[in-house]
Order: structure tokens, then sequence, then C-alpha cells
């Protein structure tokens, strides 16, 4: 057995996922023993087909830990449909840990998402290609996770750099953090306020996959039995909350929320921090000093701003004293799963989205004499939810029972959801693809090309965003950088792919890649590579935009 610990490779667990996630033939991965010792830890990689992952290269060892192939039957589910609802668990394919859906909202376009937090369905604001939404847990085992949506983000809307080495508003180099604004405020790093920029919003949607079921409502388990609670839509006029009580008294149900996600079973109950009013921040309940994390930009979170705070309460039992509720034994706090959940009145409406957790002396100094502050945990920041709505242009549909419905099949769903229909741009990138493929047809290292393409591009992007080795040369070489202006060039004829971008040359970076993706190739990338790799680079490095690409293959030189 290796010197490693289980709770060593479990932290693994992630990255290794997310590496063999871009094999088709892989359904799930595992932490393991051995078939044949039960003290040897190994990756279980479970598969549709043993031979078809052989054949495609899955590795049989990954950071040190031997792989074990193993043959999965397809998951079975018990309905024709997944069917959901809020407060739900869910995972993409990331599998950095649980969060929560909040709820379901109807976008710009009419189209049913769910509704969470970007830290959620972004973690480490990462993205990868087929990034997909799971549920109840996609992790647990290979094949009880159960897919339900795509995530919303797109790659046209480009991230604004911002102080150390941060970006935010867009996508930039694989990432995504357009679930942020970014605002100058004071911020609270672990206890020590600091002059920076933080975000009013930590949100994303995720296109639900056609076919699911969904409820705006809460399953829970109260007492051995399911209750169901409604959520009845949104408040979008005014807080739909008010102050909590002083310490020493009993909350009014007026200033009761309750919070519910199914990570970890529970419904809790609390009410609003408020802070004394001044002429310069006048809302009593919204805190503008920023509030952050050492560890957020690692879970893909930023600092967040003119949130709620919310402290969390015992469970209200009609004739219990405030005495008795606190001495119950009940858990009094607000954890990490908990991001997503919504926050309702007692009229049953969203009110905010919990965004994190954290200590709360981290931003009062308490008075631990008062029963209220004596054995709390963790308390809850959470955004009003209209600024959420605003900022993602969606809309929770009111309906006394909660919104439900079935979404429609319309084909296949996409991997990459843009919001709304296809933008000028994506028409542009179609026409653009239609055209070359037109004239590359006309030449013989065109008609080459084509054909060759489609047969490797999952092994070449799988190449680029899980090799350690290529994906590390590509991003110091510039490739997202050209990539990018390929992009543009597909949108606008014209535009120019530079030779140089930051001092690296088309040429190096061609010169750095070439061996690199021969060295990891299976066998027929890398014979078609070593064959054609070299004549086909060297037409196109002569090109200045993207249109003159089938004239340089038809030249003399690119006949071969």
């Amino acid at each position: 057995m290796t010197s490693a610990t289980a709770t060593d490779w479990r932290q693994l667990l992630p990255e290794v996922r997310e590496a063999l996630s871009t094999f088709p033939e892989v359904e799930g991965v595992g932490l393991g023993v051995a078939d044949t010792d039960s003290t040897a830890l190994v990756w279980r990689v479970y598969v549709r087909d043993d031979q078809d992952a052989a054949r495609d290269g899955v590795p049989t060892t990954l950071l040190g830990l031997p792989v074990h192939v193993v043959t999965a039957r397809a998951s079975v589910r018990t309905a024709d449909s997944p069917f959901v609802t809020a407060g739900a668990s869910i995972e993409t394919n990331h599998n950095e840990g649980e969060g929560t859906l909040g709820c379901f909202a109807r976008d710009s376009s009419g189209k049913a998402v769910l509704l969470t937090c970007s830290h959620v369905l972004f973690p480490g604001f990462r993205i990868i290609d087929d990034l997909a939404v799971y549920t109840p847990k996609y992790s647990k085992c290979c094949s009880n996770g159960v897919r339900i949506g795509t995530p919303v983000y797109d790659r046209s809307v480009k991230a604004q750099p911002a102080e150390g080495n941060e970006w935010v508003g867009g996508y930039h180099d694989g990432t995504w953090t357009g679930g942020f604004n970014w605002i100058p405020a004071k911020v609270r790093v672990m206890g020590t306020a600091v002059n920076g920029h933080a975000s009013e919003f930590d949100c994303a949607t995720a296109r639900l996959d056609p076919g699911v079921k969904f409820h705006n409502a809460w399953q829970v388990n109260l007492g051995g039995s399911t209750t169901t609670i409604p959520l009845r839509g949104a408040v979008t006029d005014g807080h739909g909350i008010v102050p909590g009580p002083l310490t020493g008294t009993l909350p009014s149900d007026q200033q009761y929320v309750r919070i519910y996600n199914a990570v970890n079973g529970r419904l809790k109950f609390g009410t609003m921090l408020s802070h004394p009013a001044t002429q310069d921040d006048p809302d009593p309940l919204v805190f503008t000093v920023g509030i952050s994390d050492a560890r957020d930009h690692g879970a893909g979170s930023k600092a967040n701003v003119n949130q709620f705070l919310i402290l969390p309460r015992p469970s209200p039992v009609p004739g219990q004293s405030l005495n008795d509720g606190y001495h119950n034994g009940e858990e009094l706090t607000f954890e990490g799963g908990d991001s997503g959940s919504m926050v309702i009145n007692q009229d049953n409406m969203i009110i905010a989205m919990i965004i994190r957790a954290g200590p709360i002396d981290e931003f009062f100094k308490l008075d631990r004499s008062a029963i209220e502050f004596s054995s709390i945990g963790n308390i809850a920041i959470a955004t009003p939810i209209a600024k959420v709505l605003n900022f993602l242009q969606v809309s929770i549909p009111a309906v006394d029972k909660g919104w439900s419905d079935t979404v429609a099949s319309a084909g296949s769903p996409s991997p990459l959801l843009l919001r709304g229909p296809a933008t000028a741009a994506e028409l542009a990138r179609r026409r653009t693809a239609e055209e070359l493929r037109g004239q590359l047809r006309t030449s013989v290292l065109g008609r080459l090309l084509l054909g060759k393409i489609p047969q490797h591009q999952k092994e070449v992007r799988r190449l680029l965003t899980s090799v350690r080795q290529v994906a590390a040369v590509w991003h110091a070489l510039q490739g997202p950088a050209f990539y990018h202006h390929c992009v543009r060039g597909a949108e606008h004829p014209g535009h120019p792919v530079p030779d140089r971008i930051n001092g690296v040359s088309r040429a190096q970076l061609v010169d750095g890649m070439l061996p690199l993706l021969i060295q990891y190739a299976t066998p027929p990338l890398r014979r078609d590579l070593e064959r054609y790799g070299r004549p086909v680079i060297g037409a196109l490095l002569s090109v200045d935009t993207l249109h003159d690409v089938p004239a340089a293959l038809a030249r003399p030189g690119g006949r071969s």
C-alpha cells in the first residue's frame, strides 16, 4: 500500500475526476481498493466499455496511484424523467463538493433555469468542455448521478483585469467570472479590514435539460414525515423582512426567515442582523463592509459587499421559552453546503440567496452573556434576491403552490449554452466555418485537414485540458491568446491573427507544442502529427487572417 493516506488521495480526487472526465467512455471516478488486494488504494474508473477505454488511452496510473478500469452498467432511473425540487443537492462534473440548487426561474428567453451560486457551478472559476449539473450526487458513485442541466456561460463575454492578477465579469483563459461585479469596498479578510474591491452577488444559472420535471418547493422531512413548503415567488420591492428582535426577546413570526437544502437535510431558522443606521449607511439590514476569506479564489468566490447577515435561531415551538429553545441541543450554524440556498420569509416569498457562511466574531464584538450569541456557530451571508434577478435577467414566477413544469424536449442539449438565442457573433462564426469548409475542399491538404479535425479534435482538447505539461506550455506560449484571435477572425472577416503576442511568436508556439502533442498522443494522432503536422503548420504560419487559410494550403508547397 502506498505511504500516503486515504485522506491524502481523497483530496486529489477532484483533480483526477477532471483529468479523466475528458475521456468519452468514462462514467465516473472514485477512490477504492484493488480487486485482488483490499489494502491497495487505486483510482477506480468506471467506463461503458473497457476496450474503448484502452484504445483511447485511459492511463494505467495517475498522480502515482494505479488506475483500475471497471465496466459499469448504465444507471437506471426510477422514473422516465428526473424530478427535481428547490433546495436539492447538486454538483457539477468538477466534483469539488456539493452545493444547493436554490430555485427555478425563467431566463430572458423564457427558458427554465436553475438558480444557485456561481462558485457552485464553476468551482475555482474553472470551466471544462461538457460541463454539466447532476443531482442528487454525481460523485458518490459512478452511475447514481442524474444529469439535469448545463451551466450558462458565454466565452464571448470577456473578463476585465483587476488588482492582484484577478479577473472579473466574464471569460478569461478557461475560467468564468461572469457571476460577479467589481466595486470599491472596505474588505474584511480574516478579521482585518483592508481597502479593495468586492462583488454585490455570486450567482449563476444552468439551463435545464429537456424532460426534467421541476417544482419550486422544498420537500422537508419533519418529524419522520415529508412536508412540502412552496416557494411562492420573490420579493423585488423592498427587503420583505424586518430586523431581528432585541437580545433576550423571542422573535415574532414576521422576524423569522427559513433556509433549507438537501446537503444537510435540515430546515433552519434565523433572524436578520442589523446595525445602527447612519447618514452614510442608512439601510440597517445591508452591511457595506466587504466579506471575504483567504480561501475564496480556490473556491471560485470573491469578496462580497452589500449583503444581509442572518443569525441562526432555534426552530420555533409554540409555547417554548427563549431559554428552552437555546437548550434543546439543536445545532445553530450555517455551513458551506448552504451556498445557493434560498431564504424565505413568513409568506414563503424568497428574499435572498445564501452565498457564504462565516464566524460571527469576524463581524461583531459579541456580548457572549447574551443567550443568542452563547452557542452559535457560523452566520449566513446572503444577497438580496432582487440584485440576483436583475443581474442575471431572470424572473421567478409567483405561484401559490410553487412554480412547476416539465422542460419540453427540443433535441439534444448543447454542451455550451449561450444566453438567449444565437448571437450575431455566433452566426458570423457559423458562416465563416461554412465558407472555409467549401474552400478547403478544393485542395489536397484542405480536404485532409477537414477529414482529420473531427477524427482528432476530442483527443487534442483532452491533451490541452488534462495533461499538465501540455496545458502549461499551451498557456505559457500564449496559446489561448492566439486562439482568441482566430475566434475573432471567424466573427470579423479581415481580423488579423498577430504573428507575435507578448513576445511569443506563432512559430515558437508550434515548436513548443508539436513535440509535446506527439509525445502524449495516442498512436493514430501521433502518426498523423508526424506525417502531416509540419506541412500543414508551415503553410498556416504565413497567413494573416483566418480567410487566408484555404489559399495557403492550396499553394504548390501545400499540395503534397
